[in-house]
């Protein structure tokens, strides 16, 4: 069972379909956290959790890790861009060591964070 922290509650990663699946894990919550204090302005969570119905609607890959709870895509005011390099420093100074992936999407104004399995670049930009 995950926990609120102090910008965030675990509702805001409930499925957005309605469904109410939220079996979201705590560090991303934590992750999510550290990246606000970061940057220093509200981050919104675009998605947390996914059902399966929900991951295929949104064209999210099949076993994405949305579905297990181990994932969230983040945006801000501040812009994806000023999200990406927030977390490339945590990560950079060990502050984000559950973090095993990040996707800065340019062209969509978000980030993906994750914490499946260990990749071997950690970074990633899409256009």
């Amino acid at each position: 069972m995950a926990n609120d922290t102090k910008n965030f509650k675990v509702s805001e990663f409930t499925c957005k379909c309605g469904c109410g699946t939220n079996n979201i894990d705590q560090r991303i919550i934590d992750m999510a956290q550290k990246i606000r204090e970061e940057v220093g302005e509200p981050v919104k969570v675009n998605s947390g959790c996914r059902c399966e119905k929900h991951n295929a609607h949104v064209g999210g890959v099949k076993g994405s890790y949305h579905t297990k709870g181990l994932a969230a895509d983040l945006s801000s005011e501040v812009g994806a861009e000023k999200l990406f390099e927030a977390v490339q420093s945590l990560w950079r100074t060990g502050k984000l060591q559950e973090l095993n992936y990040c996707i800065y999407y340019a062209n969509k104004n978000f980030i993906h964070i994750d914490c499946g399995k260990k990749r071997k670049n950690v970074f990633e930009v899409r256009a």
